[in-house]
């Protein structure tokens, strides 16, 4: 982990030029009296920026996340938008178009699905950070970790074997809940899992599929399995993922959940 302490990230954050349009959708945050200030910089990537932010104190907490979009840029968007609907002719021809509106349109729909299937979720118990509001940019959510740093990546966390164990069957157990409520993450790994106080918190939702209309969901619910399965193998687990995906899609599709 990083020696590096929480006042050196914010002000070494303070410190550069940061991005006016990640200003602008934060301040739209502080504008509702959901967030006081911007402190640092959790994760930065082509796709989004995540910044931990002080919460207004009407949200019960003192510190939440601010997860700010700049594009969507999946490998293969066709694969998780199969089966979604744009409603309006004009948004959906400009998406298809790809156009400068149409990339804006698509990546406030994505950033507006995320956040649905985030309250859906954490509604029905999963192990998802507490969504809070949003724009169409940005999502503030719950803020997984301390003072002293946000919570690390499964990949990146140091588990005994027993606990180790016992998270891969949470994992399970939260993917089981998710298809019980017509949802499949379809880009689940051990970077998008958080490990916090004994438990996971699962991130990045947006590409979530729902499996009634998606006809590719069974084989990127196969992939979220094994992907998550390879992790848990530095610890002498076997899966067998193979029987473990027959199982879960079975009785989704017959109802046995």
């Amino acid at each position: 982990m990083s020696s590096v302490s929480t006042h050196e990230k914010a002000a070494a954050f303070t410190s550069r030029n940061t991005d006016l349009a990640d200003m602008a959708a934060i301040q739209e945050f502080i504008d509702e009296a959901l967030v006081l200030e911007v402190l640092n910089v959790i994760k930065s990537g082509k796709e989004a920026t995540v910044y931990r932010c002080r919460a207004h104190p009407s949200l019960g907490a003192k510190w939440v996340a601010v997860k700010v979009y700049h594009s969507i840029n999946f490998q293969d968007p066709a694969v998780y938008d199969a089966g979604r609907q744009i409603a309006n002719g004009q948004v959906r021809r400009a998406v298809n178009a790809h156009t400068e509106f149409g990339r804006e349109a698509q990546a406030a729909i994505w950033t507006g699905y995320e956040y649905e299937t985030l309250c859906a979720l954490h509604e029905a118990g999963a192990d998802v950070p507490e969504p809070f509001a949003s724009t169409d940019t940005a999502i503030l959510m719950e803020y997984v970790g301390n003072g002293a740093g946000a919570a690390p990546q499964l990949h990146f966390a140091e588990l005994e074997v027993e606990e180790a164990r016992e998270a891969w069957k949470r994992i399970l157990w939260n993917i089981e809940l998710w298809l019980k409520h017509n949802l499949v993450h379809a880009d689940l790994s051990d970077y998008n899992i958080l490990w916090w106080g004994g438990r996971p918190k699962v991130i990045d939702l947006p590409q979530a599929v729902d499996p009634r209309f998606n006809p590719h969901a069974r084989k990127l619910l196969e992939r979220d399995v094994r992907n998550v399965a390879g992790y848990f193998r530095r610890y002498g687990a076997e899966p067998d993922v193979d029987g473990i995906v027959r199982e879960l899609w079975e009785a989704w599709t017959y109802g046995d959940s």
